[in-house]
């Protein structure tokens, strides 16, 4: 199957009027500074890209004399991080966290409605993107999804092998950026990490292959939703520590 251009979030982040050029079923979220679109191949039941807009911000904006970020900057994270002002960087990072925010709380809405109960929902960019222009992805943890077909699909969002770097990390990056350029330069190299064997990013236990991941990943859902039911019938709805907004 034939990914997505290259281009596409791009030409979503530059449109003038995203909610009248994009359809229900790209489009979940618009603000004036980000926009939120639906993984074209999602990698778990729920999945979401947040990406700034362009200008950031519009040049519409009264408040706004010129954009403070250009194309190239916005490349990337990498791109995001080197070529962009401390100020601005800041900027961007925060209102794409926002955004991230209100999307994850649409997705656990989502999960009650659908399931019952709420579960981890994974928040951070790719160390290398496949596509052009700064994105973060907002990926519910179970990864249940027909598109995730290979190991380098399930390293990419695992949260501890350092190619998925959670938002909150990245915002700690920026308070104290005196080695900025060393933490890009890891970036540059990760790629390495997504041959890593293919291990349950919940258990940690070694699986032979992808159909016996997704089997594996399955058995953990339903495992979790059965307890998340049996523990709202005794005590009620409680979010866990984990499931705290950032």
């Amino acid at each position: 199957m034939v990914g997505p251009p290259l281009d596409a979030l791009r030409n979503y982040a530059t449109l003038t009027n995203p909610q009248s050029s994009l359809s229900a079923s790209k489009l979940l979220l618009s603000s004036k500074n980000c926009l939120a679109v639906f993984d074209a191949y999602p990698k778990a039941k729920y999945h979401f890209l947040v990406l700034p807009r362009y200008p950031f911000p519009p040049q519409s904006d009264p408040d706004s004399k010129k954009s403070i970020a250009n194309l190239d900057s916005l490349d990337d994270l990498k791109s995001l991080l080197l070529k962009t002002s401390p100020a601005a960087r800041e900027e961007i990072l925060q209102d794409m966290a926002n955004m991230a925010s209100e999307v994850e709380e649409m997705i656990r809405d989502e999960m009650l409605k659908s399931e019952g109960f709420e579960w981890k929902v994974d928040i951070g960019f790719h160390a290398i993107p496949s596509m052009k222009h700064v994105h973060l992805h907002v990926i519910s943890d179970d990864r249940i999804s027909p598109s995730l077909k290979t190991k380098k699909h399930h390293n990419s969002f695992r949260p501890d092998l350092g190619f998925f770097i959670p938002i909150m990390e990245v915002q700690r990056w920026i308070e104290n950026d005196s080695n900025m350029q060393e933490r890009v330069d890891a970036l540059s190299g990760a790629e390495q990490l997504l041959n890593t064997p293919l291990t349950c990013h919940k258990c940690d236990e070694f699986i032979s292959n992808i159909p016996k991941l997704k089997t594996h990943l399955e058995k953990h859902f339903q495992d979790e939703r059965a307890s998340a039911l049996r523990n709202i019938a005794r005590h009620g709805r409680q979010r866990s520590s984990d499931e705290e907004i950032f």
